[in-house]
């Protein structure tokens, strides 16, 4: 009986011991977790800010501090992996509740890590080597040595950085802690934003070696929108340049006007029986009426055509530039002296080109005008390939151009024209909802005039795409003629437009519904002297509707189109502002969407 009750005795002191020595090690192991936890949590935050200053030191083209704060963000994002990559970490994550919360631990360190080295580590390695004074341009030529550099790195690093996008986005979170679920969705945010940018400049620099000529000579046109004319795709195609480039040297050959080419001329291509009746034939018979239609690779082709045919000589490509763009670009020079003694400032080249030019030179002196827009072209070239251009300004500007559709670029090139499609240059509607459900709303200019100067003009775009699954999508645009007659009294018929004077000016808006949805809707709200609804028809996979507005100085007309989409799924709600002179003032009412 003693024997047995020692054994009890015995078998529950091992028991105790053993529940003990568990629940020790269970305390340590989650010491130690935690101890890991609290490292990996530092080691990420620290890469965050990294990767901040990574990319303002990108905008400012410090390459050398790229590549000092390359090594340091791999450090910290080796760690953080390192710390979560414990094999009591990873049986800790077979835990309930807790092991949720270290497996997204564990993942978002992974997702960083592999930016720093496999996006951020290649780049820096060729950035290291580079400064913005590699870059100028040293008598007309451009080092493209360390872009084609760049461009080999960027392809292979931009792969890397979306699926790391792509692995990061899909992080489960449920069920995990606030700190651990924000911190996720953080992340998510992040390299979604930086995924588009990143891929945008992908696409751009795998473009840059063969378009700076390192693959052979090629022939481009500058092609210069004149605002005070307004077109749906900014202004009217009033000049021509042709550059030559071959292995980065780049040089101006010859430049043609509007004047160069026979007005009106036999259709230039072709004519669409459907564009001809949305924008009439004149597109394809007046080169300044060739940026018309919302989509740069049908401007673009037009304008090629015309200079084959009565200038001659092959294209490559078409690059669009407008004044505004110019003052952009003029930023990064300093103010550029023409030989009238004027002179072109970031602040007064719109005013200069699209107004100031027309009221000095009447309309019999045309010609001075088309001589000094030319010589603007070649003055404002000839400074940018100078060396005292400041680079980090020129890409400041370019981006920016870029950005707001003032400057556009098409190619002959079947591959080339792939990724320019793809990338904010190519000047073309998104064909899907998939990212945004995109609208869009375009004016046109029909008074033959420079009247645009004086236009002002307001789009709202309201929706409630985000809270029904039939969705509806209602836009309106205003156009105010802010012109008094004062103002007017003294301008030339040049100005003011042969077809009405200084009394009316015409402008065509044109209303386009996101792609799949259908015309459920038409309203003229406010009319000024005279607003007729024209056309309801359908273009680009989109419906379109067309209004013409006649004003009086001062005068104002609203018109509306309404329209509904299927059940479905659709990007957060979005809206394609045109390159005007006076920046449209631009409204989207969309509740429920983020």
């Amino acid at each position: 009986m003693r024997h047995a009750q020692g054994k009890r005795k015995t078998g529950r002191k091992a028991t105790f011991w053993i529940i003990g020595g568990v629940a020790v090690v269970a305390i340590a192991a989650t010491a130690w977790v935690g101890y890991r936890a609290l490292n990996a949590k530092a080691s990420l935050e620290a890469a965050q800010s990294l990767v901040g200053t990574v990319k303002d030191q990108a905008g400012a083209m410090d390459f050398a501090g790229i590549a000092q704060t390359s090594e340091l963000l791999s450090e910290h994002t080796g760690t953080a992996v390192e710390q979560t990559h414990d094999p009591v970490w990873r049986i800790a994550e077979f835990v309930p509740v807790l092991g949720r919360n270290l497996t997204a631990v564990r993942e978002m360190s992974e997702v960083v890590d592999s930016i720093a080295t496999e996006t951020v580590a290649p780049l820096a390695a060729v950035a290291g080597g580079l400064s913005p004074e590699s870059l100028k341009p040293v008598d007309g030529r451009v080092n493209i040595d360390p872009i084609v550099q760049l461009s080999a790195a960027m392809g292979p690093a931009a792969d890397a950085f979306h699926a790391a996008t792509a692995k990061g986005t899909a992080i489960n979170v449920d069920g995990t802690i606030s700190q651990v679920s924000d911190a996720s969705g953080l992340l998510s945010g992040m390299l979604t934003d930086a995924d588009t940018l990143v891929s945008d400049g992908a696409q751009i620099l795998a473009l840059a070696p063969d378009l700076l000529g390192a693959n052979g000579p090629r022939t481009y046109l500058l092609e210069f929108q004149n605002l005070a004319e307004g077109t749906a795709l900014g202004g009217s195609a009033a000049a021509l340049t042709e550059l030559k480039v071959d292995n980065g040297a780049i040089s101006i050959s010859r430049q043609a006007a509007t004047g160069d080419f026979p007005t009106p001329a036999p259709p230039i291509i072709e004519p669409d029986p459907k564009l001809a009746e949305l924008y009439d034939i004149g597109m394809y018979s007046y080169l300044n009426l060739s940026t018309s239609r919302p989509d740069y690779p049908t401007a673009a082709q037009l304008a090629r055509a015309y200079w084959q045919t009565y200038i001659g000589g092959d294209v490559d490509a078409i690059i669009s530039v407008d004044p505004r763009a110019l003052e952009y670009l003029i930023n990064a020079t300093g103010p550029i002296p023409m030989s009238t003694g004027d002179q072109l400032t970031s602040e007064n080249t719109v005013d200069l080109l699209l107004h100031d030019v027309y009221v000095r030179w009447a309309e019999d002196n045309i010609e001075l005008t088309d001589a000094f827009f030319a010589e603007a072209a070649r003055n404002v070239f000839d400074t940018l390939m100078s060396p005292t251009t400041d680079v980090k300004k020129l890409i400041a500007g370019v981006t920016r151009g870029i950005s707001e559709h003032r400057i556009m670029a098409w190619s002959a090139h079947p591959e080339q024209q792939v990724a320019l499609a793809e990338s904010p240059m190519g000047g073309i509607l998104p064909t899907d909802n998939a990212e945004t459900t995109m609208a869009g709303v375009f004016f046109r200019d029909r008074s033959t005039s420079k009247m645009d100067y004086y236009l002002q003009t307001a789009i709202n775009y309201k929706t409630d795409v985000c809270t029904t699954e039939t969705p509806t999508f209602d836009l309106s645009a205003t156009m105010t003629s802010t012109a008094t007659a004062e103002e007017l009294a003294g301008l030339s018929e040049y100005i003011t437009g042969g077809v009405f004077g200084a009394e009316l000016f015409r402008t065509e808006a044109f209303i386009y519904g996101p792609p799949g949805t259908t015309l459920s809707g038409v309203s003229i709200d406010s009319q000024g002297y005279g607003t007729t609804h024209d056309l309801n028809t359908d273009d680009l996979g989109r419906p379109v509707v067309k209004f013409t507005a006649m004003l009086r100085p001062g005068e104002s007309s609203q018109v509306s189109a309404s329209f509904t989409g299927a059940a479905g799924d659709y990007g957060k709600p979005d809206l394609w502002i045109p390159a005007m002179l006076n920046k449209p003032n631009v409204t989207i009412d969309a509740p429920g969407c983020d």
